[in-house]
């Protein structure tokens, strides 16, 4: 029922393209490593192994110079849902993978901004009442990014500038707000590898920002 305005109804004689792939398919797995925490399938480590294997894929792909989780979204047609299908595989991305980072991102701000008191969870229950039920209608990118601010009450442009351009992800700014670190893996042989490590002194926001996302709330 949360969809973007594009998604339907469908036009099944042609090509229905977004640019807001990236939520509905790379937020989806955002929450299907959530998800896992969640339920109990994986413990804290588990779930930060799912979001390094995002961070990895992404920093070992060059096309993350060339193209924008926006316009991997859209070319998909072309590009294939993993980026690999086009022309040239190593100038695209796959919304797979850099997806899920922009949910971490938003997940990670919205909670900061508002002081815990809202999370990506807040927005998806938003777009669902307001535009689900109220309008009967997808969102668009502009009211997605709108939802968002909402919940946080602060601007996100600082994260909504890595969906619409290449500029390179800051994993730390967001990470830190969850009293967590991205460290190079100290046994890497070829290619870029990190993993996440926990402050030694968070202070009170970072502990109870990490407590509430980890424990599903």
């Amino acid at each position: 029922r949360i969809r973007p305005y594009e998604l339907g109804p469908f036009d099944y004689s042609g090509e229905n393209r977004t640019y807001l792939l990236w939520i509905s398919e790379g937020l989806t797995v955002y929450y299907q490593y959530i998800i896992m925490k969640r339920a109990g399938l994986v413990d804290k480590g588990g779930f930060f192994s799912y979001l390094e294997s995002s961070i990895n894929a992404v920093e070992n792909n060059p096309g993350r110079h060339y193209q924008s989780l926006a316009q991997a979204s859209y070319n998909t047609w072309e590009d294939g849902p993993f980026g690999t299908s086009g022309d040239d595989p190593g100038r695209s991305i796959s919304i797979y993978q850099k997806g899920p980072l922009a949910g971490l991102c938003l997940d990670l701000a919205i909670r900061h901004h508002s002081k815990n008191k809202g999370s990506l969870d807040d927005v998806m229950r938003y777009l669902y009442y307001k535009y689900y039920l109220e309008y009967g209608r997808g969102f668009t990118g502009a009211e997605f990014q709108q939802a968002c601010e909402k919940i946080a009450g602060a601007s996100l442009n600082h994260v909504f500038e890595y969906v619409y351009t290449t500029k390179e992800l800051d994993y730390n700014r967001y990470l830190n707000y969850a009293g967590l670190v991205l460290e190079p893996h100290p046994e890497t042989s070829q290619g870029s590898r990190y993993v996440i490590r926990q402050m030694e002194d968070p202070d009170k926001l970072q502990s109870q920002i990490l407590e509430s996302w980890l424990g599903g709330r």
